[in-house]
């Protein structure tokens, strides 16, 4: 069929002139990305190169396109390490572009790394909250894996952190430690972290018989922490332990307890969620937390992409566990080494 198929053939079906045709196949820079692969995959379609040969199957590039949609890099760069180790072991590289969570943007950059010939994408959130599937007609055949942020649709390949099993285990450890009046301190109550890690801890409540003394949901941030746990303290005198849904509400959880004279953990141990060094390496007492395991789902979804390229594509959401690590917040002698070259400066005197 290629011997027969003209390059008019092919922008008919990209519908665009013959002349941008060319130019698109010729990879010229004034046209767009969208453009470009529009009709490269015309010309795949028809089976049309520029020699009219016959018709070949597209060869794989080695390059991986990862779009993430956050902005600092917290989410973005761990799962890059992770993915970057599993598709180096097969001689894959990614390309990273962040999308700053502005679906025309994203779409733009999809269209640029098509252009640039990439054999798959992953697709990278913040928030852990579902995300609408990319259109098929953005994607143009392109195997796709959702990281952190699930997809809405089952069909597709998601992989997030086990974030009800998470809470789950918060609670439990708390009761086998011996803290009977804990209370929650989450984020906001219309994220799907929030949420899933609260059910995880009220499941444990049921299963031990037990009621936390309060549920309250409002920001991410050290000064809801440091409120929140002044305000359960002046409620509940009793509070001997509190599950923080995040490394930032638990610093200032901790820092509203001391402020208040209650000692961290002896009387109110405190877990917090993230892992994050700049909060739970960082503090005093360092904190116990659970670490999301970014790395692992990197590399969870580069293997997942490259099954998809070798035929053997995954489907629905697959959840990563959360460790914990514990650290001074709940346990006083589980002392942590600060992380120093164990060089001294010394001011040279003359």
């Amino acid at each position: 069929m290629s011997s027969k198929t003209t390059l008019a053939d092919v922008a008919r079906l990209a519908n665009v002139s013959v002349a941008t045709a060319s130019k698109a196949l010729n990879h010229t820079d004034r046209i767009s990305a969208r453009t470009q692969r529009a009709v490269l995959k015309a010309a795949e379609q028809l089976g049309y190169d520029k020699t009219n040969r016959a018709e070949r199957p597209r060869e794989h590039s080695g390059l991986i396109g990862l779009i993430t949609s956050d902005y600092n890099g917290r989410f973005a760069l761990p799962l890059l390490t992770g993915a970057e180790i599993t598709l180096g072991a097969s001689n894959h590289a990614a390309l990273l572009m962040s999308s700053h969570g502005r679906p025309a943007l994203e779409k733009s950059h999809i269209d640029r790394l098509a252009a640039h010939g990439v054999d798959g994408l992953i697709v990278v959130g913040d928030t852990t909250n579902s995300r609408p599937p990319l259109d098929p007609q953005t994607t143009m055949g392109l195997p796709v894996i959702y990281a952190y942020d699930p997809s809405r649709d089952p069909n597709d390949c998601s992989i997030i952190c086990d974030n009800i099993g998470a809470g789950a285990q918060a609670i439990e450890y708390l009761l086998n430690i011996g803290r009977r009046y804990i209370a929650v301190i989450a984020g906001p109550e219309d994220f799907q972290a929030a949420k899933d890690r609260v059910l995880g801890a009220q499941r444990t409540f049921i299963l031990y018989d037990f009621q936390p003394i309060a549920i309250l949901f409002d920001a991410w941030s050290e000064e809801w922490g440091e409120r929140a746990a002044r305000l359960l303290v002046e409620q509940h005198p009793h509070l001997d332990a509190i599950y923080c849904l995040s490394d930032e509400i638990a610093r200032g959880a901790v820092r509203g307890l001391k402020s208040i004279g209650k000692r961290v953990p002896q009387d109110v141990a405190v877990i917090g969620h993230d892992n994050w060094f700049v909060f739970a390496s960082n503090a005093h007492p360092t904190l116990t937390t659970f670490d999301n395991n970014i790395t692992i789902i990197g590399k969870t979804a580069a293997q997942f992409l490259l099954d998809a390229l070798a035929g053997r594509p995954h489907h629905g959401v697959t959840s990563i566990e959360c460790p914990m690590i514990v650290r001074e917040s709940t346990e006083p002698r589980r002392h942590t080494a600060l992380e120093s070259t164990g060089r001294v400066y010394e001011r040279k005197t003359s």
